[in-house]
């Protein structure tokens, strides 16, 4: 074991030493907010705040998470409890370096604190960015370094959005829509085999519900030019209706997968994910323009 390996053990256990039942259930509820709280957070958000931002948010956070596993992938480095199992009884998923909750935290609340652009919300953001990278020490899933790592990587793709961000951003607007849809198809759908072929279903999940988060995005900017604006009640509820439909359908949804991991899941899988994409950025623009509940913007202005 290296030094600093140790010197990262040394530390986990150090923090152990302080929890307690209360701490564990704030430090739950904020790990989980950079986590699987995700699946309602950022929909609401999409649905309350601006459209076309939130998208180019959700599109970086999406990038954020393939790139967070690749280089999990490529530096195969274990877990507080991989090294000493008497750290924690948790467990989860793929290696430790780097964070994806602390990376993908921090790259969200800087994104929306930018948008903001009021030194109160920049505090509550970077506030929650840190506690989030905490939680993750604190329950014993991650080292210091790993944490460190994941805000470095956020750091780098933040950069890359501010200097190349508006530029891709014109490019993809000069171009036709069939031959972004092609693209999007192209890339994504090889990706999804490969992920299936390397038996990685939280990847192909993943990928499918971005397949159809673009082309639905890429639709309703196309003929819908839905903007999301409108006064505060019209936000909050076409937030509340697109999430009770969304909590409804993937609830519902567990049933139709079988219980082996075999082509046919994963062909559900498919297309079950990709109908989550196509609710975020199609489905329910769609329903918040017939009921009202979201403005439209003229074509020039999308």
């Amino acid at each position: 074991m290296t030094d600093l390996l140790q010197w990262g053990l040394d530390f986990v256990a150090l923090i152990q030493q302080y929890r307690n039942p209360v701490a564990d259930t704030f430090m739950q509820h904020t790990t989980d907010l950079g986590g699987k709280y995700y699946i309602y957070f950022l929909p609401f958000l999409l649905w309350c705040l601006n459209f076309h931002f939130m998208v180019r948010v959700c599109t970086l956070f999406l990038l954020s998470f393939f790139i967070n596993v690749s280089f999990k992938d490529l530096f195969a480095l274990p877990r507080p409890f991989d090294v000493d199992p008497a750290i924690t009884p948790d467990r989860e998923w793929g290696y430790g370096m780097p964070s994806g909750h602390s990376q993908n935290s921090a790259l969200l609340w800087i994104m929306l604190a930018i948008s903001v652009a009021k030194r109160w919300f920049w505090a509550v953001a970077l506030s929650i960015a840190l506690l989030i990278g905490f939680s993750r020490v604190y329950f014993g899933l991650h080292f210091p370094g790993d944490i460190l790592g994941g805000w470095l990587l956020a750091a780098l793709l933040l950069w890359a959005n501010y200097v190349w961000g508006d530029r891709v951003t014109q490019w993809l607007k000069k171009q036709t829509f069939w031959f972004l849809a092609g693209g999007l198809w192209l890339f994504l759908g090889g990706l999804y085999l490969l992920y299936w072929m390397l038996d990685m279903p939280i990847m192909t999940g993943l990928v499918a519900i971005s397949l159809g988060f673009g082309m639905g995005y890429m639709i309703t900017s196309q003929f819908l030019h839905y903007s999301g604006s409108g006064n505060i009640w019209q936000r909050l509820l076409r937030s509340a209706v697109g999430l009770i439909v969304l909590v409804f359908y993937l609830k519902a949804s567990r049933s139709f997968f079988p219980e082996v991991q075999n082509g046919e899941y994963y062909l559900v899988m498919f297309i079950v994910n990709s109908i989550v994409g196509l609710w975020l950025t199609l489905g329910a623009p769609i329903i918040f323009s017939l009921l009202s509940l979201g403005g439209r913007q003229s074509k020039s202005e999308s």
